[in-house]
């Protein structure tokens, strides 16, 4: 891995990290103390419920959580916005057009490439080479290894295993 696509890999880490909880953390403390010592110290009816910031917590986890989660169900499952962000990945995918590393790569391009020379050795009545039949029992055995369980080629060390 080279410098500039390690420091890529390095500023994605940032992104996410820092986006999906240092950021959403941050938030949530942000939000609560804003609301309740800012606007809900300045009205009376909001202090008589809400006499302690302790309670006010613990109100809006028992209400805003589940709220926050049905709104997330909703975005998964009903409104359609996560297929449309699925659809706008894929459309920009480089592994649309070329193939992924991995089993895809290494196991199945290599099985399909056999299927078709063999049916070509078929079809003009030619027999197989020894070597392509031990090309073709590699390959069993390399799709056995995948269907128990098992790893294609050398996976990145720390990620898989």
């Amino acid at each position: 891995m080279n410098n500039k696509t390690k420091g890529f890999r390095l500023f994605y880490y940032f992104r996410i990290g820092y986006g999906t909880y240092l950021a959403m953390f941050i938030g949530v403390i942000n939000v609560l103390t804003t609301t309740y010592f800012l606007a809900g110290k300045n009205i009376v009816w909001l202090q008589k419920i809400f006499p302690s910031f302790e309670i006010y917590i613990l109100f809006c986890i028992g209400i805003g959580m589940p709220i926050v989660i049905l709104a997330g169900w909703l975005h998964f499952k009903k409104i359609g916005t996560y297929t449309q962000e699925v659809a706008i990945s894929q459309q920009y995918s480089p592994y649309n057009y070329k193939f992924p590393p991995g089993f895809n790569k290494e196991i199945f391009a290599p099985a399909y490439i056999a299927i078709l020379q063999l049916n070509i050795k078929r079809i003009n009545g030619e027999n197989i080479t020894p070597e392509e039949l031990e090309n073709i029992l590699s390959l069993e055995k390399k799709l056995d290894e995948l269907i128990s369980g098992g790893f294609a080629g050398n996976p990145p060390k720390g990620v898989l295993r």
